[in-house]
């Protein structure tokens, strides 16, 4: 028999079990640092990449606006032919919270507001959300054909006329552009003449006998009456709908909280909204230039640059992130002084406001369809 076999004691035991447990406690606790940090990244990336891509399509409706908007009535439409917004469209925030009284989408009609109802380009606004003396989240209006998502209101072209005839180029290569002038087309679009009115250049939109402004491509002829030679039109696509209720297509861009709310957004922000109107349907907005000019033909000859300023957090909330600053300031520094207004996250997010990455998005456009 072999002796002096010997094997682990109760206190040697112990030490390693100790060690051991020591070990794993630490690479846990650094396991689950990285797992936070990769999703924090992770969730970094992913709001980067939502705020660019919205930002991106938000850029090019700005950049649109006016695009087809007529400057004046060849005669006024049929009341029945041009209603824009009314309190049915479930597609427009009619009943948002964020309304100041009396206030709603039909505020910024034109159909109804005379001259006779010439659609604005753009039009802005405060809201009641995250208001504070009399500024709050803007809530902004562009009229363009383009920002409805079809490829009817991107289609366009020009119609010259002569003594014996007419002139109406295609696209050629790029027959997508082209309208259908199919017996079956049902694209609906509307005629704009270049015209002098007291020596003045305007663009009006064609209004026929019935106070009808539509029609299908294949007869959209019987618009440009009358015209003789050296009259040059327009022909704009508006929609494949056979009910169009006005001249143009509208986007609205708000700021409201869904309830629920997204669970990474910090308290009292919002997401960002586009609702379309359509002619038969994020973050946190803040546009505090001056509002544009109160008539279509300022907005056109005076518009020369939008500004808009958008401050979101990146990611969610971070319980081991400190923002530095209690105050962001929401615009830029002209003439000497902040045009637009120091956003106070502590008084307007709340508790926690600070474990939270806030980032302010400026958009600069020149719009592309307006008097430069």
């Amino acid at each position: 028999m072999l002796r002096n076999n010997r094997g682990y004691t109760i206190t040697e035991l112990i030490v390693v079990m100790g060690i051991f447990i020591t070990v794993m406690v630490v690479t846990s606790s650094g396991f689950k640092t990285v797992l936070t940090q990769m999703g924090q990244q992770s969730k970094l990336m992913e709001t980067d990449i939502g705020n660019v891509v919205g930002l991106e399509v938000f850029r090019s409706d700005l950049q649109s606006a006016g695009y087809g908007l007529p400057w004046a009535f060849q005669s006024d439409p049929a009341a029945a032919n041009y209603t824009e917004v009314t309190d049915s469209d479930d597609t427009m925030p009619v009943t948002a919270s964020f309304w100041e009284t009396g206030k709603s989408p039909r505020t910024y009609n034109d159909a109804a507001a005379g001259n006779p109802g010439v659609p604005r380009a753009v039009i802005s606004d405060d809201t009641a959300f995250n208001k504070s003396g009399t500024v709050g989240s803007k809530y902004l209006v562009i009229k363009s054909l383009t920002v409805l998502p079809s490829e009817t209101s991107k289609k366009w072209l020009t119609v010259s006329y002569s003594e014996s005839d007419r002139s109406r180029p295609s696209w050629g290569e790029n027959e997508a552009r082209d309208f259908d002038s199919s017996q079956t087309a049902t694209e609906r679009v509307m005629v704009v003449r270049n015209v002098f009115v007291d020596g003045i250049p305007t663009r009006q939109l064609q209004v026929n006998s019935s106070g009808g402004y539509v029609a299908t491509f294949r007869n959209f002829t019987t618009l440009a009456q009358p015209h003789s030679s050296g009259d040059v039109f327009q022909v704009y696509g508006v929609d494949e709908s056979s009910s169009i209720r006005m001249p143009f297509n509208r986007a609205d861009y708000y700021v409201r909280r869904p309830d629920p709310p997204p669970p990474s957004c910090a308290p009292n922000t919002g997401v960002l909204y586009k609702a379309v109107l359509n002619q038969g349907s994020t973050s946190e907005v803040n546009m505090h230039q001056p509002a544009p000019p109160a008539t279509a033909k300022d907005i056109r000859e005076q518009l020369k640059e939008i500004r808009v300023y958008i401050l979101a957090h990146t990611g969610r909330k971070d319980t081991g992130y400190r923002y530095p600053s209690s105050e962001v300031a929401v615009g830029e520094v002209f003439g000497g002084g902040l045009v637009g207004r120091n956003f106070d996250l502590s008084d307007l997010i709340g508790p926690g406001w600070d474990n939270y990455r806030w980032k302010l998005y400026s958009i600069v456009v020149r719009p592309q369809n307006l008097i430069q």
